[in-house]
């Protein structure tokens, strides 16, 4: 209990500091008030197929209570998603390795359901509770684990639900990205979103005609079109690279951990402009908008059965929240060792919060080279249509 008390007295001397330090410099502008967004990204529900996927979808949504509460207001608690089947990988790696961080989190084995019939979203999802101790911290850490569906809107739905629940000291968002690549702490998010189809194969953002994209919401102002993630980066890169390094030679069958995940690097943005972004940027920006409603999953011809509004009542504007990016081809012995490091990762950064070693904006100038912003080849397309 003493140990409880500790930690929970320097994390609120903690997050006092870094609200004075965002209400001085700010992530939002003070022109920003609370209040109901109505011009938010919307899906194409020009196929019937598509307008039974979101019917499903917003039905599920309306529908959701959290299953994730807070035991105790003196443990720190940790958000922790990853995803599930999602294309061709039916084995997401992100999913795997938060079942096995919290096993009571059981992986979804799902299979795509016959063409054009629904994706139900429930069998998708796995939401469970553990509480852990973790190397390095005193006391206990309560942990709320998520496998998503690869789903756009939906999944940032849920994640918002159990925010405002749980009431988080930590928001770590995980997917997949290249086959094999160095864990990328994505230094922000775009308001942007690629009309391309989700996990349901059905489900896409409406764009204007011409172009590849939509913002996820029209009435953000252009001073949120970047949005930075919150972390003690360094302090974070140099815990996980430790373990990267110390777990380089282990096996899954003829390959080495080390060939599949060679380091840790901070990735530029906007990097990316699919769900993984989407979801990023709208939990952030409903972080930092504390009582703000927006509505998601709307459709393109919008009736009853579309859209559901979203917010967190909480202020969470000084909680950390990042999105770290995998190798796809992760699995075996190599998915203990990845949940080893997302364990380190969330240890780093509570110990970092209980010394006082405040998380900052991420910003592109510290984005590794091989991992910088994809802007100029998203500007270069756009034109060229």
């Amino acid at each position: 209990m003493a140990r409880d008390v500790q930690w929970s007295t320097a994390m609120a001397r903690a997050l006092l500091a870094l609200a004075a330090l965002v209400a001085l410099g700010g992530c939002t502008s003070s022109s920003d008030e609370p209040g109901t967004s109505g011009d938010q990204i919307r899906f194409d529900t020009s196929s019937s197929a598509a307008r039974a996927q979101l019917r499903a979808n917003v039905a599920f949504a309306r529908t959701y209570a959290p299953r994730c509460k807070a035991s105790s207001e003196s443990k720190p608690r940790v958000l922790l998603t990853g995803f599930g089947r999602w294309g061709s990988n039916r084995t997401n790696a992100t999913g795997r390795i938060v079942s096995t961080v919290v096993p009571e989190a059981t992986y979804p084995e799902t299979s795509p359901p016959p063409e054009g019939q629904v994706d139900e979203p429930g069998p998708q999802l796995s939401v469970a509770t553990r509480t852990m101790t973790l190397p390095g911290l005193d006391g206990e850490v309560e942990v709320c684990a998520m496998v998503l569906p690869v789903f756009w809107d939906l999944s940032a739905t849920l994640v918002a639900r159990e925010i405002d629940a749980f009431r988080p000291s930590l928001v770590l968002m995980n997917g997949i990205d290249g086959t094999r690549q160095k864990l990328v702490l994505e230094l922000g998010a775009a308001n942007q979103a690629s009309s391309s189809t989700d996990g349901t194969e059905k489900m896409k953002p409406a764009a204007e005609q011409g172009s590849w994209s939509a913002p996820i919401l029209a009435s953000a102002p252009p001073s949120e079109r970047k949005r930075a993630n919150l972390l003690s980066w360094n302090a974070v890169r140099d815990a996980a690279s430790a373990v990267v390094t110390a777990k380089a030679d282990v096996h899954a069958g003829d390959r080495r951990f080390g060939e599949v995940m060679p380091g840790v690097a901070f990735g530029g943005f906007p990097r990316g402009t699919f769900v993984c972004n989407s979801i990023t940027w709208t939990t952030g920006y409903l972080m930092d908008h504390p009582g703000e409603r927006i509505r998601l999953l709307e459709g393109s011809a919008p009736d009853e059965t579309s859209g559901v509004e979203v917010g967190l009542e909480g202020d969470h504007r000084g909680t950390p929240r990042v999105f770290m990016h995998w190798p796809a081809q992760l699995e075996g012995e190599h998915i203990a060792v990845a949940a080893e490091i997302a364990k380190t990762v969330i240890a780093a950064q509570l110990a970092a919060l209980a010394r006082g070693d405040l998380p900052t904006r991420g910003s592109n100038a510290d984005a590794d080279p091989d991992y910088r912003t994809y802007e100029r080849e998203e500007e270069q397309r756009e034109t060229s249509r």
